[in-house]
C-alpha cells in the first residue's frame, strides 16, 4: 500500500523549481535558472524522499509541504548551491 502525501514528487519538484524562479531578475537569468534546476532534478527528488520521511514523524510539524516548508528547505539548499 502506497503512503499519501499531500503532494506527488512531480507537484513537489513543479512547486519547488516555480519558488526558486522567482529570484529571477531577467529573462536571460530565468533561462540560466531553468538549466540549473534541470540539473539538480535528482537532488530535489532526494528532497522530496527527505519531506516524506519528516512528514511521517509525529514529533516533527507537518510543513514541509507548505510554500513554507519548501522555502525552509530545498529552495534554500537551491539557493546555497546557486
Amino acid at each position: 500500500m502506497t503512503k499519501e502525501y499531500p503532494m506527488t514528487c512531480e507537484e513537489f519538484k513543479k512547486r519547488v523549481c516555480e519558488l526558486f524562479m522567482r529570484r529571477a531578475e531577467s529573462d536571460q537569468e530565468l533561462e540560466y535558472i531553468k538549466k540549473f534546476l534541470k540539473d539538480e532534478e535528482k537532488f530535489i527528488e532526494g528532497e522530496y524522499a527527505n519531506a516524506c520521511y519528516d512528514y511521517d514523524d509525529p514529533k516533527r510539524s507537518n510543513i514541509q509541504f507548505t510554500d513554507e516548508g519548501l522555502i525552509r528547505q530545498p529552495v534554500r539548499v537551491l539557493d546555497m548551491l546557486y
